[in-house]
Parts: structure tokens; C-alpha cells; sequence
């Protein structure tokens, strides 16, 4: 019986905005990154090599990909937009 290993694992460019907490910790609110993965939780994991001061910021934000909500289980394609958006406060 032949089995197929699928690895779903490839380069993309992902086009990162960050708002509020998260733009304060990266120093800016948008950048191109290239991305080895597929997911959104593998992108979390990208970013946090990247910048470990980060941490906190993540673990209370949620993701966007071009203007939707999404999960940790979304999948990326080369060249979405993901927006990583800190709780807001106010009022």
C-alpha cells in the first residue's frame, strides 16, 4: 500500500500590521516577513522568534487575515494581509 507524505510547510510573503500594543513592541505598524508555515498558530510562533517581547502582547490579541477574524487553525496563503489586533480599552 502506498502512502503520500503531503508537507504543506512553504515560503510566502505575509504582509504584518500590527495596532496598538503590539505596533508599540515591534516598533512599527507594518512589515513584510517571509513565512515558513501555514497557519496562523505557526505564524504566532514566526513572530515570537522574532520578537520574544512579544509575548504578552500575543497571548491577548486576535488575528485577521485580509479583514476577517480568524483562528489559530487558519490557513495562510503568499501574500495575505494579517493584522494582529491587542484588546482595545475605552470608551
Amino acid at each position: 500500500m502506498f502512502m503520500q507524505i503531503l508537507c504543506y510547510n512553504n515560503y510566502m510573503k505575509i504582509k504584518m500590521l500590527y495596532f496598538a500594543e503590539a505596533k508599540d513592541v515591534v516598533k512599527k505598524d507594518e512589515e513584510d516577513i517571509d513565512f515558513n508555515g501555514n497557519t496562523i498558530s505557526e505564524l504566532r510562533e514566526t513572530l515570537l522568534k522574532k520578537y520574544p517581547e512579544i509575548t504578552y502582547v500575543l497571548s491577548s490579541s486576535v488575528f485577521a487575515v485580509n479583514m476577517k477574524y480568524v483562528g489559530n487553525d487558519a490557513v495562510l496563503k503568499d501574500n495575505d494581509t494579517v493584522a494582529i489586533i491587542p484588546p482595545v480599552e475605552g470608551g
